[in-house]
């Protein structure tokens, strides 16, 4: 009778030990899936939403002096003054100056700026500079004087020869020497005859010759009576 009572009693005990078991496992895995859960849960929580970089503000300044300054020089004040770079516009100091193609002008000199040294500079005002390859071009070239004309001189027109002008001393005539009578007389008391030599005496004399007209005594081809 003994025997019979204890056998069932040992077996339940080991029938309810094995259940205990098994139930705790599942209880495990019940509790670390949970956790797992809730780990991913409260890492997605905990990262933090990107904020969105806000643009600096604009902020006015007052133009110093860029003379003689690199063109990089203007480009970096609009940009620590978070100003429009499109504000810019590079001009050649004058005339004789090309600017280069492409828009680079590592190099280039500032020779003045529009608007001047001392002037507001804000997001909406356009700053012209006028750019040279160094410093001494942005002075512009003395233009070369154009040549004179070089003017013709002209001849000084030689003076008219003075009319002959009779001699102012009576002259006398000569009726004797067979031409017709009435004519002046040489020095020698002959008639003025054109062509003929003359003497020393009438050197320079105008008389009415021969054959009517005036005759000087001159030097050509030796002295002789030329009207």
């Amino acid at each position: 009778m003994k025997k019979t009572l204890i056998f069932p009693l040992a077996t339940l005990t080991l029938l309810v030990a094995a259940c205990s078991s098994g139930g705790g496992e599942n209880d495990g895995d019940d509790t670390a899936g949970a956790a797992k859960k809730a780990g991913v849960t409260a890492s997605a929580t905990a990262s933090p939403t990107p904020t969105p970089e806000e643009t600096p503000s604009a902020r006015p300044f007052t133009l110093p002096a860029l003379k003689g300054k690199p063109q990089g020089h203007a480009v970096s004040l609009l940009r620590d003054h978070h100003l429009r770079l499109g504000l810019i516009t590079n001009r050649p100091a004058h005339k004789e100056i090309s600017l280069p193609s492409g828009g680079t002008f590592d190099g280039w000199i500032i020779c003045s700026t529009d608007p001047a040294q001392g002037s507001r500079i804000t997001n909406s005002t356009e700053l012209s500079l006028y750019l040279a390859r160094t410093t001494s071009a942005c002075v512009r070239p003395t233009p070369k004087p154009l040549p004179k004309k070089t003017q013709k001189t002209q001849a000084t027109p030689a003076p008219a020869p003075a009319a002959k002008k009779p001699d102012p001393v009576s002259p006398r005539t000569c009726p004797g020497d067979g031409s017709q009578p009435g004519y002046a007389c040489t020095s020698t008391g002959k008639v003025v005859v054109e062509g003929e030599f003359c003497a020393g005496a009438d050197h320079g004399r105008t008389l009415k010759a021969s054959n009517g007209r005036m005759a000087t005594c001159e030097d050509y081809n030796g002295w002789r009576w030329n009207a």
